[in-house]
């Protein structure tokens, strides 16, 4: 079964969803005080950059099928393109990020991240054979973490309450 462009304008979607609903809680503030942790802040980039990443990369596929009908040609470059997209963001969250800021949760997304990466860049490569099943794993990637530091910041927990 091959991805066909309705999933992946789909996918997007949801990741247009998710950044504006960033606007929602960003509008919201902490409780509409508009006072904002180091924790809380962190939690709204995390939000924000990986439904970016999520957002561009769902089209790639779609614009290089443009281009070329090599379809190999096709998914490694968007591998590629959404493994890029992923480090850029996961580098930034990891610079941001301090141990005072940094939940569980995202410590375990973590995880999940490195493995996603690393099985974008095989498939980028050529290394592994499931072109569209890693990139459409790097989209979910994108989509979960989004999801939740959405849900960290509607639901703070003591961790991040300055109060």
């Amino acid at each position: 079964m091959d991805l066909s462009a309705d999933v992946l304008v789909g996918i997007a979607g949801v990741a247009i969803a998710l950044i504006g609903f960033s606007g929602v809680v960003t509008s919201l503030g902490r409780q509409g005080s508009g006072v904002w942790s180091p924790a809380e802040t962190l939690q709204l980039r995390t939000l924000i950059d990986p439904s970016i990443v999520t957002l561009f990369a769902a089209f790639v596929p779609i614009g290089l099928g443009l281009i070329t009908e090599n379809t190999e040609l096709v998914w490694r470059a968007s591998n590629f393109a959404v493994f890029v997209g992923h480090v850029l963001g996961f580098t930034a969250f990891l610079l941001r990020g301090s141990a005072d800021t940094v939940l569980f949760s995202q410590k375990a997304w973590s995880a999940v991240t490195v493995i996603v990466l690393l099985g974008t860049l095989g498939s980028s490569l050529g290394l592994l054979p499931w072109h569209q099943f890693t990139f459409l794993s790097g989209l979910a990637l994108g989509i979960g973490v989004s999801l939740n530091n959405f849900y960290l910041l509607l639901f703070p927990s003591s961790q991040t309450s300055n109060e």
